[in-house]
């Protein structure tokens, strides 16, 4: 099977680039994300510690997803800004399946990076219960949001990867000039996961 991660920064692109390219190969997706706002809209949160906690079981949710279409030997995208990749590898070390893995890595310059998730957050663009900090449903007078960041901020936030890809079979995008590069971007994606170069991994050989 083919495990497919997207993964980098915040507003590098990579969940827009991830459901196309899902879309096109006619795969399943998941991201941290997703399964983050399932969970907010179920139960919201109170506190910036219980959002954490619903993020966190979020993230734990999405590797289920991953776990059961292994389970199925079924391919699977997976949109998620990992830090590490302790839990991929629990998973491939428990199953028997082949498992080709592709890590496409998507970043651009931090100062744009920055720009772009502000622009988001101030377009009203984005699901609340992303960048809501302590209250959720937001709550008039109560609910406090991200700040705006900078590059700084960015190059702060990327320092605590500690993995920047994982696996040996690896694809960088940069996304610097994604409004007029996205098709050729997605193209990139799909010839690099539909080429015969994969190194297969299973049990603990990633």
């Amino acid at each position: 099977m083919k495990l497919i991660i997207f993964t980098g920064p915040p507003a590098s692109g990579k969940s827009s680039i991830a459901e196309t390219v899902a879309k096109r190969l006619g795969l399943d997706l998941t991201s941290k994300d997703a399964c983050k706002i399932a969970l907010f809209e179920r139960f919201g949160f109170t506190s910036h510690a219980e959002k954490k906690r619903l993020s966190i079981q979020g993230e734990s949710d999405m590797h289920e997803i991953v776990k059961r279409h292994v389970e199925q030997d079924k391919d699977i995208v997976i949109d998620n800004n990992y830090k590490k990749y302790d839990d991929l590898r629990t998973i491939i070390s428990s199953s028997n399946v082949g498992i080709a893995v592709y890590c496409i890595c998507v970043t651009a310059d931090y100062g744009l990076l920055a720009r772009r998730y502000n622009e988001r957050i101030s377009s009203g663009n984005r699901h609340q219960a992303l960048y809501t900090l302590n209250q959720y449903p937001v709550v008039a007078g109560v609910s406090e949001f991200h700040h705006a960041i900078d590059e700084g901020d960015v190059e702060r936030i990327e320092s605590k990867v500690t993995e920047k890809s994982f696996g040996q079979n690896v694809l960088h995008l940069n996304t610097d000039r994604i409004e007029s590069e996205f098709d050729m971007l997605c193209n990139r994606a799909v010839d690099f996961i539909q080429g015969d170069s994969a190194l297969f991994c299973q049990n603990k050989k990633c």
